[in-house]
């Protein structure tokens, strides 16, 4: 008998044999999974169109059926590069060079010099075995990669709808990619939207902002909003008021932009209507405090994003110099650059002093106007509309018996700020006890944070509306009585259910009305989560569209038409600040995204610029920031930016408004931040100090010299829109507007009042003809004059519906004193 130990010896070597003898008699099996291209200039990856002329590197994926080494064979990988059948390149690899089977080849650079379809084919052979594949590419010349963003633009003020300018955008930019307009609608719908739709970074941000409509339509329903609006009308009395308290909140929600933007624009948004601030100017302190504060504090869900992008370029860096003369760590580096961010810190400077002065100019200038002029008090012609073309209309209000206390707003804002906050610190912690809060903050995860926070806040809110019982135009908490009433009241009707009568059913419900009752019960918390969450509908489908948009314009290849322009050897290195301010500004522009152009921006400029200047810190760090800052002043210029539509969902402004008032001060903003900024210092004509000092002066003299009171005597606009009275064709109510003011001035009041104090009564029909003069005048209807933030307060009415004379005098501000200046 054969022992137990000699066997296993025994069928050990029997399985080697038979596993040497399969190796020896084995073959490849090798198939080209893949092919993708990279631009060879500007290195983005896996291109979606050629540009004519411009090199690009095939590479192609292999695959192995079995990875196993044959003996009999060559080893000699053999491929073949194909442009429209034509062979470009060949060469070999070697696979006794590497232990392990390559999983992909290089397979040569290329060009194309004619527009129109091409097909990209690679061959390979091992010995017998041979295996292909191929892609097509539509080329076109680097230039026509503008077409889809000039189409949103001319679409978007031309018909005012941004919906169709986007989606216009997107299709023009597939029918390039795909060749032909069935394939560009099936490619539009399937791919782009729908990859927008699916980005799991983009459900994040569609929950959130769902969350947060949801917790203001529950902050609505119990009075809280109209409540802060009470609370504060002792304290903001002016529009200067009311904007700095907006200024203020956007300064102290410092720590995420999404969040800044919506918190900001809707608890501040009925005090604002009240001071007859307009919408436009509304969104703008909400839009211009966002980003520029976010992207420069230390602590925020930016800071995180910004130095894993600043840390990869420096990884790189040091990797060829161990010892630059530069801070080696991204978050130094990204301290160094907050001084010279000077968009973020010029816009920052700019919004107080329009404040303090009560100066605009522009579109801005005009859009208060139409609001302070007519005393409007429902946000102005910029306020969005409904399907109907008429104002935004809220279905929920405060029942009538509501307490509107300033408390029901300030109480789930504040736990919103103090859950975003933790849970920000909780994403971010490592485990390892050693971190302080600053490296937390650094490595949290917003978007989760932002997304439990949220959800957090609106139960927090739940719940404390379910500890307080209103009666009597009372608050009561923990009505220890009243739940023990409500129980019993409960318990005996269901106990004498089947014996009641009509006459006992009516006291019981006289009784009813006498006693206190929850000030949001759980069915009413739920219709208003959902009527919060209906009235963002529109702009979440704007948000997908423009996520989509900025896909296109990356598939058409204009982020490679300007990474041309930055990598050319022609340039002088100390222009480099510059251009990546300009280009950055650019593609944020065109894509709607700063996080987005960031990525773009650090791979293509950070490492070249830092040779190019032979390691000057002063370059490296200008370069850095002047990325960061542009992509912030693209994305306040952009109509397809989320922060842009965000900003105005969030103050229930219309997009294009929004947009066309805000656009002027981001360029002004950063043409300054070019000639006073990044040019000088670039070229080392004096600190980024003295910079900053510039900047206010610029900001200053702009305020004083370029812009107008919005009430003053002579009605003069500012400087740019007079010039534009000169040359253009229909200004009659730009005119018209201009002697309004006039009036509004020497009276103190609101034009509509003016001139309905002027009106007899004597003639009825006269006084009616009167009232509709005036009414198509400002372009506003008696049913969209009610107050929004004085929604509690009982108006008087006539016949005709709402009696404006009483209503204004009841409901609005008169005009600021400080308009009233010579």
């Amino acid at each position: 008998m054969i022992p137990r130990s000699k066997l296993s010896v025994l069928a050990g070597l029997l399985g080697f044999a038979i596993q040497a003898i399969t190796f020896a008699s084995a073959a490849y099996d090798v198939s080209v999974s893949n092919i993708y291209l990279t631009d060879t200039e500007t290195e983005v990856e896996d291109i979606v169109a050629i540009h004519n002329s411009k090199p690009f590197n095939v590479t192609a994926e292999l695959e192995w059926a079995e990875e196993i080494y044959d003996e009999a064979s060559s080893n000699l990988l053999v491929w073949q590069l194909f442009i429209d059948g034509t062979q470009q390149a060949e060469g070999t690899v070697d696979l006794n060079d590497s232990r392990a089977l390559p999983t992909s080849l290089n397979a040569g650079i290329s060009t194309v010099e004619k527009s129109g379809e091409h097909v990209v084919e690679v061959k390979v052979q091992l010995d017998e075995v041979t295996a292909e594949n191929d892609r097509a590419y539509r080329s076109f010349n680097a230039g026509a990669s503008f077409v889809p963003l000039i189409f949103v633009l001319v679409l978007a003020s031309t018909t005012q709808m941004v919906e169709l300018s986007l989606g216009m955008g997107v299709f023009v930019g597939c029918c390039m990619i795909t060749g032909t307009i069935t394939a560009g609608f099936r490619t539009m719908l399937d791919t782009y939207i729908l990859e927008a739709l699916a980005n799991v970074d983009h459900g994040f941000v569609y929950l959130f902002i769902l969350f947060m409509a949801g917790l203001v339509g529950i902050i609505e329903k119990s009075g809280g909003l109209i409540g802060i609006t009470h609370a504060l009308k002792d304290y903001v009395k002016s529009s200067k008021s009311a904007q700095s308290v907006s200024f203020f909140a956007g300064l102290v929600i410092f720590f995420d932009d999404y969040a800044n933007t919506l918190v900001a624009g809707a608890s501040m948004r009925p005090l604002t209507d009240a001071c007859m601030v307009s919408r436009e100017k509304l969104a703008f302190v909400v839009d211009a405090t966002a980003a520029p504060i976010a992207s420069i504090v230390p602590i925020s869900s930016w800071v995180g994003f910004e130095i894993s992008l600043i840390q990869a370029e420096l990884d790189k860096i040091l990797a060829s110099d161990s010892d630059p003369d530069i801070k080696t760590t991204g978050f130094t580096v990204f301290l160094e650059t907050i001084k010279y961010r000077y968009y973020c810190i010029y816009m920052l400077m700019l919004m107080p002093l329009l404040i303090a002065s009560g100066r605009d100019f522009g579109p801005m200038l005009i859009a208060e106007r139409r609001t302070k002029v007519y005393g409007r008090t429902d946000g102005g012609p910029g306020a969005a509309l409904n399907a109907e073309g008429e104002v935004l209309k809220s279905n929920n209000t405060p029942s009538e018996d509501t307490p509107c206390k300033w408390w029901n707003m300030v109480f789930p804002i504040v736990m919103l700020v103090v859950y975003i906050f933790y849970l920000l610190a909780y994403t971010g912690d490592d485990g390892s006890g050693s971190q302080s809060f600053v490296d937390k903050m650094q490595n949290a995860d917003a978007y989760s944070a932002l997304l439990w926070g949220t959800m957090a806040a609106a139960l927090t809110a739940v719940g404390f509306y379910l500890i307080q019982d209103k009666h009597m135009d009372r608050i009561i908490f923990f009505n220890v009585k009243g739940y023990i009433s409500r129980a019993k009241r409960g318990f005996a009707s269901l106990k004498n259910k089947f014996r009641r009568t009509p006459d006992q059913d009516e006291n019981t419900e006289g009784e009813e009305e006498v006693h206190a009752r929850v000030l949001m019960s759980y069915s009413e918390a739920m219709t208003s989560f959902l009527l919060g969450m209906e009235k963002i509908f529109g702009a979440i489908v704007v948000l997908t569209l423009a996520w989509a948009s900025g896909a296109i314009m990356s598939a058409v290849g204009l982020d490679r038409f300007f990474g041309e322009i930055l990598k050319s050897d022609a340039l002088d290195y100390r222009m480099l600040p510059t251009l990546s301010f300009i280009i950055a500004m650019i593609i944020a522009f065109a894509t709607g995204t700063s996080w987005g152009t960031m990525t773009i921006m650090f791979p293509l400029v950070l490492v070249p610029s830092y040779e190019a200047s032979g390691g000057d810190a002063n370059i490296f760090y200008g370069v850095t920031a002047g990325i960061l800052a542009g992509a912030v002043a693209g994305d306040h210029a952009s109509p397809i930016s989320d922060t842009t539509i965000l900003a105005s969902m969030a103050s229930e402004c219309t997009l294009l408004n929004h947009v066309k008032t805000q656009a002027p001060y981001a360029l002004l903003v950063a043409l300054w931040s070019v000639l006073v900024g990044t040019i000088p210092s670039g070229r080392g004509a004096y600190s980024s100090g003295i910079a900053a000092l510039m900047g206010f002066v610029a900001m200053l003299f702009h305020v004083v010299f370029t812009a107008e009171f919005a009430i003053n005597k002579t009605g003069r606009y500012d400087i740019f829109t007079e010039i534009y009275l000169r040359f253009a064709r229909e200004k009659d109510e730009l005119l018209q507007l201009k002697e309004d003011v006039k009036i509004a001035y020497e009276t103190g009041e609101p034009v509509e009042m003016a001139l309905k104090k002027s009106i007899t009564h004597e003639d009825t029909k006269d006084v009616s003809m009167s009232k509709t003069v005036v009414i198509d005048r400002i372009g506003v209807t008696e049913t969209n004059r009610s107050a929004t933030a004085h929604e509690c307060v009982p108006i008087n009415e006539d016949e005709d519906g709402v009696d404006l004379e009483s209503s204004v005098k009841d409901e609005q501000a008169p005009l600021d004193d400080d308009n009233k200046i010579q």
